[in-house]
């Protein structure tokens, strides 16, 4: 399945106990002792909290990047990453809850130097912008955290495009602020699908593909801004460019500086060589000869039909599943329904037994029918399709042809 993930499993899923131990030695750091009173306001000034941007990656789930936040503590020597992306694969079902978009994710906890070690390994450079953040607002961004990190078995419904590692980390940012944030004017509109696009389709064609036939208009609308943050590259250049207007007019830069605290060479990209375009291209030679063969031989081999109409009603399973039964955002409306389900499967039982019989299977008109139902879809739902559906769709219009002109000239042979 070509769905990705953005956020980035960076440490196996640690136990509770860990986390409760973290989040009880960094409640002594910012609480302090209560004899001492001036612990607190000494504390906050001593905290600061960065977002961790991190590169992407090879694997499905790290081609957008990643999103975390660290919190420093210049007193005390602490230093702890907070990470929204962690998730259990062990969990029961695990496999079949993804599929319907019910993964549970969970806020983890770990030391920078941890942090750092692991994306270094993995190849990833990760960069800190440090955040220009009053005392006060230090204080009650790392208190959220902190109070999350404690509470028993704590998590969250994690969602591909609106609620994922990144967006959550914002959300903190966002809402500790003694003000509101002015986000830079944006010089063009984007769509869910131009920035998977962006981040996938050089790094990961297939995954590219893929998640174009599963998700359907939902993901070609212009977002705002806010809705650009689920990219971890994005809410990162963003961060970059706002400013926090006070209640007075006042103005500051949400970032105060910005650091490469990993900087590592990229791993090496063993990808598969062939391309969706590629093998389309090849698949389209194929058929065009074997028709053309079958022109000059005035007779149609069913089982040309047969194979394309088998490979339609696999991927259709998927679309219709994912259309029908999942909660990811973007496949409910997805417009590839129309052409891309299982009615090729059950059509291929009947026309199998009409070809053993030697009756008129219809084929022509059946595969015609689809073929006008996508392409009114392709012009009318506003869905923007991959070229190489298109190079599918045209190979399935040459066989209608073939079947029309010779209707009752076929063989199993």
């Amino acid at each position: 399945m070509a769905f990705a993930l953005t956020c980035t499993n960076f440490v196996p899923r640690m136990k509770q106990i860990t986390a409760h131990i973290l989040g009880f030695l960094m409640l002594l750091g910012l609480a302090g002792h209560p004899l001492k009173a001036q612990t607190v306001q000494e504390t906050e000034d001593s905290l600061q909290i960065g977002l961790l941007t991190c590169s992407p990656g090879t694997a499905v789930y790290e081609l957008y990047g990643h999103t975390a936040l660290r919190v420093k503590n210049a007193k005390d020597g602490t230093d702890w990453v907070f990470n929204y992306g962690i998730f259990d694969f062990s969990t029961p079902n695990f496999t079949w809850r993804f599929m319907l978009g019910e993964t549970d994710y969970t806020l983890g906890v770990s030391t920078f130097r941890q942090f750092a070690r692991h994306y270094a390994h993995d190849g990833r450079s990760v960069t800190e912008q440090v955040l220009n953040l009053t005392p006060d607002e230090t204080y009650a961004i790392a208190h959220a955290l902190d109070s999350l990190v404690c509470l028993h078995n704590w998590t969250y419904r994690y969602n591909f495009l609106y609620d994922n590692c990144t967006t959550r980390a914002v959300d903190h940012v966002i809402k500790a602020l003694d003000g509101k944030i002015q986000w830079p004017k944006q010089s063009a509109q984007v769509t869910f699908r131009d920035i998977i696009h962006e981040f996938s389709a050089d790094a990961s064609p297939w995954n590219c593909f893929g998640q174009d036939l599963i998700l359907g208009t939902e993901t070609d609308q212009p977002l705002t801004t806010d809705q650009q943050l689920f990219s971890p590259v994005y809410a990162s250049r963003l961060f970059g460019e706002a400013q926090i207007v006070g209640d007075d007019g006042s103005k500051r830069p949400l970032v105060r500086s910005t650091e490469l605290v990993v900087d590592v060479a990229p791993l090496p990209d063993h990808r598969f060589p062939l391309t969706p375009m590629a093998v389309c291209i090849i698949l389209m030679v194929v058929v065009a000869a074997v028709t053309l063969w079958e022109y000059k031989r005035r007779h149609v081999f069913t089982v040309t039909d047969d194979l394309l109409l088998f490979v339609q009603g696999l991927a259709g399973l998927l679309v219709a599943f994912l259309y029908f039964c999942s909660s990811h955002p973007g496949v409910g409306s997805n417009w590839f329904i129309v052409w891309l389900n299982p009615l090729p499967i059950i059509y291929l039982g009947w026309k199998i037994k009409q070809n053993i019989q030697n009756r008129p299977d219809h084929f022509h008109v059946v595969s015609g029918v689809l073929l006008g139902l996508f392409a009114a879809a392709a012009i009318f739902s506003g869905q923007k399709f991959p070229i190489e559906i298109y190079l599918l769709a045209l190979i399935l219009l040459v066989r209608v042809g073939i079947n029309y002109r010779f209707p009752s000239h076929r063989t199993d042979n």
